[in-house]
């Protein structure tokens, strides 16, 4: 089993994009996508969070067998913001998505949290460490393990393995509860092996950041990687299949 565990479809209505990677899915032989889409610099526009949920639904129930939509939302929104994660769920979302809106240890992140643990619902943080400097409201690993030590019971996904591979996993490596994913970076030398030697192959998701990247190169990543199969096998789907709740 093979799962995409960050997509960003990015389709303009048409379905054209929809289609797209949908298609090209299933030719590499990809089981399912896991679908957000999300802005980063809309701190404050709750409309754009509705048309980015518009956006997943659309290219959720237009190929229903190979997507699976994530909600979008900006936690310090409040009550918006929870009705739209609310909403989500109610038309088919299996988890939560968040970006550059709010840092994930802000008190307003705290009924989300709970709500993904009350729904057994993994979340996805975007985080990035850059040397000059963080945007604001941008959420760093050690962020993701401070929360993942409060919630020890959250499905935590620390996205793009915080940017900078050692300083990420340095920073998530000894709270278990946390997994990682590999999207949104170049294969540097080493880097997956290294990733599952110090977490182990359980805590780490195969994913591309499509349509930011391509799909032969990011299964090469894990495929072409110095793993034995069954961690490989891992990486690439079961851990992903576990998080949602798919028999394998």
């Amino acid at each position: 089993m093979i799962i995409d565990f960050h997509a960003h479809v990015h389709d303009d209505g048409t379905g054209q994009w929809a289609d797209a990677v949908a298609e090209e899915a299933r030719r590499v032989g990809i089981d399912y996508v896991v679908e957000y889409e999300c802005i980063t610099h809309s701190r404050e526009n709750a409309d754009l969070v509705t048309d980015c949920n518009e956006r997943c639904r659309f290219t959720y129930e237009r190929h229903p067998d190979i997507y699976i939509p994530f909600v979008y939302t900006h936690p310090n929104l409040g009550e918006f913001a929870m009705d739209e994660v609310k909403k989500g769920f109610d038309w088919g979302c299996r988890g939560i998505k968040f970006e550059v809106a709010s840092v994930i240890t802000d008190k307003c992140v705290e009924p989300f949290v709970e709500f993904a643990i009350e729904h057994n619902a993994p979340i996805v943080q975007h985080t990035w460490h850059k040397i000059t400097g963080n945007l604001p409201f941008e959420t760093d690993a050690w962020h993701c393990a401070e929360l993942g030590r409060r919630y020890p019971e959250l499905k935590l996904i620390v996205a793009h393995i915080s940017g900078d591979n050692r300083w990420g996993i340095r920073a998530i490596r000894d709270v278990p509860s946390l997994y990682t994913d590999c999207s949104g970076s170049i294969a540097d030398f080493g880097h997956i092996e290294y990733c599952v030697e110090q977490l182990g192959a359980d805590r780490l998701l195969w994913g591309t950041d499509i349509r930011g990247a391509d799909y032969l190169y990011t299964l090469a990543k894990v495929r072409d990687s110095s793993l034995s199969d069954e961690d490989k096998a891992k990486v690439l789907g079961l851990n992903a299949a576990k998080l949602l709740g798919i028999e394998a």
